[in-house]
C-alpha cells in the first residue's frame, strides 16, 4: 500500500502559498518552501522598440515574463503574432494585450511552441521572446535556424533564497515529508544544493513532481529514485491531480 503525500511545494511564491491551501483544504499535507525568488529587470530601449511594433511575433515564456514585461509596458502593448509556453501563461496573455495568444495544447515547453505551425515558416521575421536572465536558449537557437531574426527581452532574474539547509531539512523529515513539487530545473537544482549531503540519501528516495519529462530527466541524472509527472502547473490542476490519488514514477 502506497504512502499517503506528504508534500513539499517549493514554487515561488504567491503560488507556493496558494497551492499549498488548496492542498491542505483536500486533506493533502503539504508544506510551502519557495527556493527562489525573483527580482525585475528593466529595459526602456526594448520597451520602444516593442510599442513601435517592430515585432512579428511576442512569445512568453512564463507567468512572471508576462507580469514584470507588463509593469514596463503599461498595457501598451501593440498588435501581433502573441505565442506563450503554458496555458496559464496564455491566460495572463490574453489579459494585458488584449489579443489572441497560441500555446502548445499539450507539450508546454520549448519543444511544444517550436512545434506550432505560426513558427514553422518565420524566414526573416522579427521575433521576440519574453523571459527571465539566464533560461534555457533552445527556443531562440530554433528560432535563428529556421530564419527569423531572435531578440530577448530579459525582464527578470532568479535569485537563490538564503536558507538554512540543515535546519529544514530537519523539518521536512519531522513532518515526514515524502514528496516535493517541482516546477523547474532551477528549483531542482537549488533543492539538491541546499540538502546537506548527509541527508542527499533521504533526498534521494523522495517522490519528486515535475511538469515536463526534460526536469524528469535531469532529476533522475542527479540521482532520484521516483519520478511523477504532473499534468499541469495550475493550481486547480494539481490540487485534483492528489485528490484523486495519482502518483506513478515515469
Amino acid at each position: 500500500m502506497s504512502l499517503k503525500p506528504r508534500l513539499l511545494v517549493t514554487r515561488f511564491e504567491p503560488h507556493a502559498s496558494l497551492l499549498t491551501s488548496q492542498l491542505n483544504s483536500i486533506g493533502c499535507f503539504a508544506i510551502a518552501q519557495p527556493l527562489l525568488t525573483v527580482n525585475s529587470m528593466s529595459d526602456s530601449s526594448m520597451v520602444s522598440s516593442i510599442t513601435s511594433g517592430d515585432f512579428d511575433i511576442i512569445i512568453a515564456i512564463s507567468g512572471n515574463a508576462v507580469k514584470f514585461a507588463n509593469q514596463q509596458m503599461s498595457d501598451d502593448w501593440p498588435d501581433a503574432t502573441y505565442v506563450a509556453v503554458g496555458q496559464s501563461t496564455r491566460k495572463q496573455l490574453m489579459d494585458v494585450t488584449g489579443q489572441p495568444v497560441l500555446c502548445p495544447e499539450s507539450r508546454f515547453d520549448s519543444e511544444g511552441v517550436l512545434a506550432l505551425d505560426a513558427l514553422k515558416q518565420i524566414n526573416s521575421k522579427r521575433i521576440l521572446i519574453i523571459c527571465g536572465k539566464g533560461g534555457r536558449d533552445l527556443l531562440e537557437m530554433k528560432l535563428a535556424e529556421r530564419g527569423a531574426i531572435v531578440d530577448l527581452f530579459q525582464v527578470y532574474k532568479r535569485i537563490k533564497i538564503d536558507l538554512n539547509g540543515h535546519e529544514l531539512v530537519n523539518n521536512w523529515q519531522q513532518g515526514a515529508i515524502n514528496g516535493v513539487i517541482i516546477s523547474s530545473i532551477e528549483i531542482l537544482s537549488q533543492l539538491f544544493t541546499l540538502v546537506p549531503s548527509k541527508d542527499v540519501k533521504w533526498l534521494l528516495g523522495l517522490t519528486l513532481y515535475v511538469p515536463s519529462q526534460r526536469v524528469a530527466n535531469h532529476a533522475y541524472k542527479l540521482g532520484a529514485q521516483h519520478v511523477v509527472l504532473l499534468p499541469s502547473l495550475k493550481t486547480e490542476e494539481v490540487t485534483e491531480f492528489f485528490n484523486l490519488g495519482n502518483g506513478h514514477s515515469v
